[in-house]
C-alpha cells in the first residue's frame, strides 16, 4: 500500500521550454556587443555636487553649476554621433514637444556633464520662451534624461 497523499509528478519534456523559477534570473547576452540591446533604458542623472537628491534648477544649469560625477559618462554611453551631437526631446504637458540638437564636449573619451547641462538648460529656456509656458523658471528643475534611442534622449523635468 502507498502512503503518498499526492500522485507522483511526472515532468514532461515535450513542452520544449525550460521551467521557470522565481529564484533564478536570466539575462540574455546581447549580440555583437551592442550596448543598447538587451538592457534597460539608460539614464543620465543631473545632481549638484554635495547634494543629497538629484535635480538642478534651470538657473543653476545655465550658470554652470558643479555636478556630481561630472565625467562619469563616455561618448558611446550617450550615443554621441560623428558630429559630436545628441538629440534631446523636451516635452511639457499641453504643449508641442521639440527636439533639440545638443553639442557634446568632453576630454579623454569622457563627456563634460557641466557643459552638457548648461546647453540643455539653454534649450529648456528656449522651449519655455517659444511656447510661452506660464511657469516661473526658478521653479523648474532638470532631473534626468532617459534614452529613447541611440543618441536620442527624453528630458525629465519637475516643478517645485
Amino acid at each position: 500500500m502507498d502512503d503518498r497523499i499526492y500522485p507522483p509528478v511526472v515532468q514532461s519534456m515535450s513542452l520544449g521550454r525550460p521551467r521557470r523559477s522565481s529564484s533564478v534570473s536570466y539575462r540574455s547576452v546581447s549580440p555583437f556587443g551592442d550596448p543598447y540591446r538587451g538592457r534597460s533604458t539608460p539614464i543620465v542623472t543631473f545632481k549638484r555636487k554635495g547634494a543629497f537628491m538629484a535635480g538642478v534648477s534651470l538657473g543653476e544649469a545655465q550658470a554652470n553649476v558643479r555636478l556630481a560625477g561630472s565625467d562619469s559618462y563616455t561618448y558611446s554611453e550617450l550615443g554621441v554621433d560623428h558630429r559630436g551631437k545628441i538629440y534631446v526631446k523636451i516635452v511639457w504637458p499641453g504643449y508641442t514637444p521639440l527636439n533639440y540638437e545638443i553639442p557634446v564636449d568632453g576630454y579623454g573619451g569622457r563627456v563634460d556633464l557641466q557643459s552638457l547641462t548648461r546647453r540643455i538648460g539653454r534649450a529648456v529656456a528656449h522651449y519655455l520662451q517659444a511656447n510661452v509656458v506660464p511657469v516661473p523658471w526658478n521653479r523648474i528643475e532638470i532631473q534626468q534624461m532617459e534614452g529613447i534611442g541611440i543618441g536620442a534622449w527624453l528630458l525629465k523635468m519637475t516643478t517645485n
